[in-house]
């Protein structure tokens, strides 16, 4: 019964040191409305405009013989219906694979954009924290709640790197 007290005790009296100096950061939002970081979405959208305007008129298009063929469906044959479902489906079918080769493409390409950005953030972060004697720093994006003393330290991130880069 004692020892039992005795470790409640001791947790009651060492919670205190666990309760630090905690902040968070967003660092989607950081990165995203940095200098660097918004002539590297630029930079991005110019390279896939392309992609996105030759997918745009891909979609367009299945669109309109989808409603063609429903417009016709009923005065069709049945195996003029069946051939034109089937020709509709390869061509839905390649579609969803451009589309999702243009999406892994354009991910890739953005992490290999970003990820030096993001390594640099995340050590001025390291800085700024032992600065202003931060025990933790949390990425936003990992966070559903915060209260009491949590400082939000993205607005200071991004002033700072902006004023760091070149």
């Amino acid at each position: 019964m004692y020892a039992r007290f005795a470790l409640l005790f001791s947790l009651f009296i060492a919670t205190p040191a666990w309760a630090g100096k905690t902040a968070v950061v967003d660092f989607q939002r950081a990165v995203m409305e940095t200098t660097e970081g918004k002539a590297a979405q630029e930079r991005l959208d110019s390279m896939y405009s392309t992609r996105k305007a030759e997918i745009d008129k891909l979609r367009k298009q299945l669109e309109k013989e989808l409603e063609d063929y429903q417009s016709k469906a009923l005065i069709l044959s049945e195996d003029s219906r069946e051939a034109t479902e089937k020709d509709l489906m390869a061509k839905q079918q390649k579609f969803e694979t451009l589309y999702g080769q243009y999406q892994t493409e354009m991910q890739q390409t953005y992490y290999t954009l970003l990820s030096d950005l993001d390594e640099k953030m995340r050590l001025l972060t390291e800085k700024i924290a032992k600065e202003k004697a931060y025990d933790v720093v949390l990425d936003r994006a990992a966070v559903v709640y915060t209260g009491g003393e949590t400082v939000d330290m993205t607005d200071e991130l991004i002033k700072r790197y902006n004023a760091q880069s070149p």
